[in-house]
């Protein structure tokens, strides 16, 4: 009886070759000589995905649709939405900057700032990229880190808020901030939705497509490459024997300038459409290969197409919300749309409920309730053009329209008596029994003896 074959040696150690590989596996470690966690592999985890998605058409477009969404309307209650949360920002204006973070990262940072009472005051928005977790559990802040670098003399220590604490405990740490920066830098507030084995850092869902986003942003690389600097003519025309270009005509030309004014004159957007060439022999003619650019031009379209939608669902965008990936069939399926956008939206509740959650740590008796977007709003052009009034009026949460004919009969309510007359003048009697709920007369049937009345 034949033997499977084995991956493991006599010892019953697994041959590496047949070992998992992952894609992009998010590592996070304790990093014992700089004392803090290492976010991702080199510690620029969320740096690295930033540039990607920037790199990327479709990422990027996914990020504006996302953010968009998680956004709203802005905060439900205008008071709190006009109020300024710091000099230079107003509630709804931070809630536009936060929502563009938790968009690619699920997770975003604060600083607050107190006033001199020890009361928080201002809240700011720390880029999230740039923030790293101490083992101590304070956090540190370095601008450096956009450039990949990350040294200790570059960093700014925070501790995490604390709502507990008392206000002569904070102004206490204040006046250390003061003397150490010259100024209060304040505490932070970093907050995203934990899962399992996300301890300390998030890792975007977006991490695991990293491999597809950079795979947009080279597709795009390479239809660039072949536009700009691909091979671009569309035939080769071969001549036999070497064009004399020394001695000159009578017309001051030689003979390889002749040519290559003949060639001029079919070349071109004033090309003419016909060439003529006088030649002694047939084996004198010229050898003219043609090829088509399309198949270069176009060789990245499918992978495109294919790459992009990998994108979108690692974003956790709809295709059907990104302008180019709608699915064939799906432009007359609303039902479908439909059902999309409102599970979508659903994710995205999350998503406010976690911006909401981190504004209510420092000021709890706020309400902080982002106002969600009306689905009508957010459907694509194509998709509202072949929607009906009802399912406008259905997808917006709307009550049913009442009957045409009791629309006619108000309307008609509304209207001069001599207009309205002029108008069931051109009525059939089938609309006016309608107006009156009157059910359409029976016709009676024609008796052949009687002849019709």
């Amino acid at each position: 009886m034949a033997k499977m074959p084995s991956n493991s040696d006599k010892k019953g150690r697994v041959a590496k070759s047949f070992l998992p590989k992952w894609n992009r596996a998010a590592a996070v470690s304790h990093n014992k000589s700089q004392r803090r966690y290492d976010y991702g592999k080199d510690n620029f985890l969320p740096n690295q995905l930033l540039k990607a998605i920037e790199a990327s058409v479709t990422a990027t477009s996914c990020r504006a649709r996302k953010s968009e969404f998680i956004e709203g309307n802005g905060l439900s209650d205008q008071a709190i939405a006009d109020l300024m949360i710091n000099p230079k920002q107003t509630a709804d204006d931070l809630i536009m900057e936060v929502a563009d973070v938790v968009s690619i990262f699920e997770a975003y940072s604060l600083v607050v700032k107190y006033n001199n009472v020890g009361e928080p005051a201002n809240i700011y928005v720390i880029p999230f990229e740039l923030v790293r977790k101490n083992d101590d559990g304070t956090y540190y802040y370095n601008a450096k880190l956009v450039e990949q670098k990350d040294k200790k003399a570059d960093r700014i220590t925070y501790f995490q808020f604390n709502p507990n604490e008392t206000p002569s405990s904070r102004l206490s740490r204040v006046d250390r901030q003061i003397a150490l920066h010259g100024e209060q830098i304040g505490d932070i507030v970093y907050i995203y939705n934990k899962r399992s084995g996300q301890k300390e850092y998030p890792i975007p869902v977006s991490w695991a497509a990293m491999e597809e986003v950079e795979a947009d942003a080279a597709l795009g690389k390479m239809d660039w490459r072949n536009v700009k600097k691909g091979f671009r003519p569309d035939a080769i025309l071969t001549t036999i024997g070497k064009m004399d270009d020394q001695e000159e005509d009578e017309s001051g030309l030689t003979e390889q300038d002749a040519f290559d004014k003949e060639m001029s004159r079919f070349t071109g957007e004033n090309a003419a459409p016909i060439m003529h060439m006088e030649v002694a022999s047939a084996d004198q003619k010229p050898q003219l290969d043609t090829f088509s650019q399309e198949k270069i031009l176009n060789s990245t379209t499918e992978a495109a197409d294919r790459v992009g939608r990998r994108v979108c669902r690692g974003m956790e965008v709809p295709e059907v919300l990104v302008p180019g990936f709608a699915k064939q069939g799906q432009l007359g399926n609303v039902q479908e749309v439909k059902n999309i956008l409102r599970m979508y939206q659903k994710t995205i509740g999350k998503k406010q409920r976690l911006i909401e959650r981190g504004l209510s740590i420092v000021f709890p008796d706020v309400d902080w309730t982002i106002e969600p977007l009306e689905l009508l709003d957010e459907l694509p052009d194509w998709v509202q053009d072949v929607m009906t009034l009802p399912e406008k009026r259905d997808l917006a949460g709307l009550e049913p329209l009442e009957s045409s004919a009791n629309q006619v009969a108000e309307a008609l309510g509304t209207i001069s008596p001599l207009v309205a007359t002029k108008v069931l003048e051109r009525m059939t009697d089938t609309e006016i029994r309608g107006i009156v709920d009157l059910p359409e007369r029976d016709e009676p049937e024609s008796n052949p003896e009687q002849g019709d009345l």
